[in-house]
């Protein structure tokens, strides 16, 4: 129908996750083991408060909340994929604990697409295999301070 207005489907390689050499100038690569699943979360915890209707006091109360702190994470999975996972072993075991990354929803910013600039810490990896077949690589990688720049892409 005309004058119809749809989403605009986006693949899900199109979130990706680029880490910090370290190097100055630094330099962000994608891990070639997240290849599959990939995704971020953003949250926050908050306090409430009930405040009484001082007019009405039989009223019912209204919430009031305040951010307390947010929290962003990235969660990815793949076939492992071996410098990578040397990588990410060693980032997991504490060799530059903290690094550089861009959380990337790789669109133009005219269609919704951003880049999250953060320091992320890797809180879990595992690689794991059946006999017979492809090792596979999961991962999660969590704030470790607050997020240096969220803009629209160019």
């Amino acid at each position: 129908m005309s004058g119809d207005t749809f989403v605009l489907p986006v693949a899900g390689e199109q979130i990706i996750l680029l880490i910090g050499n370290g190097a100055t100038p630094e330099v962000f690569s994608h891990s070639a083991s997240i290849n599959t699943t990939r995704g971020f979360t953003g949250s926050a915890k908050f306090s409430s408060t009930d405040v009484a209707d001082d007019t009405n006091p039989s009223a019912a109360a209204k919430t009031v909340r305040a951010i307390q702190s947010t929290d962003l994470s990235f969660d990815g999975a793949g076939t492992a994929d071996g410098p990578s996972s040397l990588n990410m072993l060693q980032w997991s075991q504490g060799v530059n604990p903290q690094r550089n990354c861009k959380i990337v929803f790789n669109l133009s910013g005219a269609n919704g697409g951003f880049t999250i600039s953060v320091p992320l810490v890797c809180e879990s990896f595992a690689i794991t295999g059946a006999a017979r077949d492809k090792a596979t690589f999961t991962g999660k990688f969590s704030q470790a301070d607050a997020p240096t720049s969220i803009a629209a892409n160019a």
